[in-house]
């Protein structure tokens, strides 16, 4: 049982970490003087330049038929 207990803690706690960093983000960029709608500006702006692309699969299914 322990070794199902530790990863599903471990998982919980990356989720939670991950959830709550965009608004940790946008506090921050409050703290710093800016107004709410320009921290959120900026939020909206990193989550849009995400190295990640979507998980489009038709895409990255023509992206890697195209290099063939």
């Amino acid at each position: 049982m322990i070794k199902f207990l530790i990863p599903g803690f471990i998982v919980v706690a990356f989720i939670a970490a991950c959830s709550t960093a965009p608004a940790k983000r946008i506090a921050e960029c409050e703290n710093h003087g800016e107004r709410a709608g320009v921290c959120a500006a900026h939020e909206w702006d990193f989550d849009m330049e995400s190295p990640y692309p979507d998980n489009n699969l038709s895409v990255l299914a023509s992206r890697v038929t195209a290099q063939k």
